[in-house]
């Protein structure tokens, strides 16, 4: 029994959106990375944690990630995509200035709205899941 036009349309949405969370953290665009989530999104990191609710709170997670100009490249094993729902599999590998860094594991799952923007993302990770940067 195959999808239905709407079940696939609402899965493209969705990839879409995870697909376009990758790249602002892989291009380092604070600017698309906000865009891709709902005005009143939600996102755990990790999950247990406090919420960061809004656009601007996420923003303040985003500055966080970078002080001192670090960067975050994502390396993605798999995205799994079922309806309005996903898991992004990945590995964030963290360099600081000068050298150092680490490796982080994570499990994201995310919930798309219907304007195709992240409405609440968990992300799944704890210390068992860093290791060095290469």
């Amino acid at each position: 029994m195959g999808k239905s036009a709407e079940v696939v349309a609402t899965e493209k949405r969705t990839r879409a959106a995870v697909e376009a969370y990758v790249k602002a953290w892989a291009t380092n665009d604070r600017a698309a990375l906000l865009s891709v989530f709902a005005e009143d999104a939600q996102w755990f990191d990790p999950v247990g944690t406090p919420a960061w609710v809004g656009r601007a709170r996420i923003g303040e997670f985003w500055d966080q990630a970078h002080a001192g100009g670090s960067q975050l490249e994502p390396r993605v094993h798999r995205i799994v995509v079922c309806g309005n729902e996903a898991i992004l599999l990945f590995k964030m590998v963290v360099r600081h200035p000068g050298g150092g860094g680490m490796a982080l594991e994570v499990c994201d799952h995310m919930t798309v709205n219907e304007r195709g923007q992240i409405q609440l993302a968990k992300a799944f990770w704890d210390e068992g899941c860093m290791a060095s940067p290469d």
